[in-house]
């Protein structure tokens, strides 16, 4: 006897219900409780392994990389891009005096090109080296202190020049017949150079 339209459906109804009862079934009692779990301690597995791999590559390597790090110290301590000075204090001074020497080269009238006070610095943000720093002002004409940069910016060590602040400074009353003053410019600036030994790491 073959099943009526109306019989068919019905089985075919109760089929698709029963397979939602048994999927719902599984995803509430089995699959959240057992295999879910189950899935995420797998792929946990799987990242450490690949994580496993990788520091073995990068062990394998440390030949290589003890190799490089003396080859960096040994190019540091032969570097003459830093300061050859042991500590701050020492810098300071010497930073001071390199200042001297390219006014003295490039500045040949004292009275338009001088140093009229400097002082150190001790400020600024951390950095992988210790920076020195002395804060400089000095009158000079624009030609020379321009010649001065030059020569301290493209030497060695390396010396950098930075919050640059130039005014002139407007004279005052200047008798009849006399020599009217000099009109340097009125310069302040930050000279800075770096130490070879690391800055400390902050505590």
């Amino acid at each position: 006897m073959r099943l009526l339209p109306e019989a068919r459906n019905r089985r075919f109804l109760a089929i698709v219900l029963l397979l939602i009862v048994v999927l719902t079934v599984y995803m509430a009692g089995v699959h959240w409780w057992f295999v879910a779990p189950h899935l995420d301690i797998a792929a946990q597995m799987d990242e450490l392994r690949e994580q496993q791999q990788r520091f073995r590559e990068i062990a394998a390597q440390r030949g290589e990389i003890e190799k490089k790090l003396v080859e960096v110290r040994a190019f540091e301590q032969g570097s003459q891009s830093f300061l050859t000075d042991a500590d701050a204090n020492s810098a300071f001074s010497d930073l001071t005096q390199r200042l001297k020497q390219a006014i003295s080269a490039r500045g040949k009238d004292e009275n338009r090109c001088s140093i009229v006070s400097n002082s150190n610095y001790k400020g600024g943000s951390e950095e992988t080296y210790e920076r020195v720093t002395i804060q400089v002002r000095m009158r000079c004409d624009l030609e020379p202190f321009a010649a001065i940069l030059y020569d301290l910016e493209n030497g060695n060590p390396y010396l950098f020049v930075d919050q640059i602040m130039i005014s002139r400074q407007m004279p005052g009353y200047v008798a009849p017949g006399a020599k009217a003053p000099s009109m340097a410019l009125d310069i302040r600036f930050n000279l800075s150079g770096y130490l070879r030994k690391q800055a400390k790491a902050a505590g």
